[in-house]
């Protein structure tokens, strides 16, 4: 503590040899619950490795957290960058999600379909100010790796979690892990209709786009834990709750597929989405 009027915490980073960039999102938010709930005025990142460094630099994750740099150059494109929203910047987050997916290498998608994918990552964010109750905003950041054909995105928040909203809301009691899975199933929302639209479609129409995409789909909430990858469904549940839910959308970018809704006219069946 460098005076009663400053609080810092230091994080000795040596130990850290990678990081998947999409990561800094709930790293951002931990840090960010770490600060308020502790009152700490400033957090630093001490001995980080240079490529650690350079991969958070380009992000613009960095300048949040004790370092005095300015945003590195991506001159691939490969870096969504890190970045914390209010909980009434929903439009902001419409117009991120729209630069930052362009030349990602996403499957070919009908324009209506584009336009419904970018429509459901919106709805996760806000469903996450809806239901998580957070006060503190919600935190977003990305990567696309072309060398390993994928492209993860993932959302982050401080709120209460699947469980207690269901529990809160329905008087449903459910198991961490399973709260995630009720909510990813067909009609299941807590949500209201807003101007008539029931909510709760974002999260199913990802994942049965991963589905077919053979990307992954990983949700934490609370204690619970709740993957779809390779087509297969994995649960579990950790000794520490994280204090809010996580979302990871990992798209399989080598798909050569190309997709369109079921309303529209097609003509393999296999490409139905």
């Amino acid at each position: 503590m460098s005076s009663c009027r400053e609080a810092i915490c230091e994080i000795d980073m040596s130990d850290v040899n990678w990081i998947d960039a999409n990561m800094c999102a709930p790293l951002g938010a931990v840090l960010q619950s770490n600060s308020y709930e502790n009152k700490i005025t400033k957090i630093i990142l001490l001995n980080m490795k240079s490529r650690i460094q350079d991969i958070l630099q380009k992000n613009g994750f960095l300048p949040n957290f004790g370092f005095d740099v300015v945003k590195k150059p991506d001159p691939y494109g490969t870096t969504i960058e890190y970045q914390r929203f209010g909980c009434m910047d929903s439009q902001s987050f419409k117009r991120y999600v729209e630069r930052h997916f362009r030349g990602k290498g996403l499957p070919e998608m009908t324009p209506r379909l584009a336009q419904k994918f970018r429509e459901s990552i919106s709805e996760i964010f806000e469903n996450a100010i809806d239901h998580s109750k957070t006060q503190l905003g919600i935190f977003a950041c990305g990567q696309y790796f072309p060398a390993q054909k994928r492209l993860d995105f993932s959302i982050a928040d401080l709120g209460i979690g699947f469980r207690e909203n269901i529990l809160n809301c329905l008087g449903k009691g459910f198991a961490p892990e399973d709260a995630i899975e009720w909510a990813l199933e067909g009609m299941n929302t807590t949500r209201k209709p807003k101007g008539g639209k029931p909510g709760g479609f974002g999260l199913k129409l990802i994942k049965e786009f991963i589905k077919l995409n053979r990307g992954g789909l990983y949700i934490v909430s609370d204690c619970g834990f709740w993957s779809l990858s390779q087509g297969q469904v994995y649960k579990n549940r950790f000794k520490a709750p994280f204090p809010g839910t996580i979302v990871n959308i990992e798209i399989n970018t080598s798909d050569a597929q190309s997709y369109c809704l079921e309303s529209e006219e097609i003509i393999d069946a296999e490409d139905i989405f």
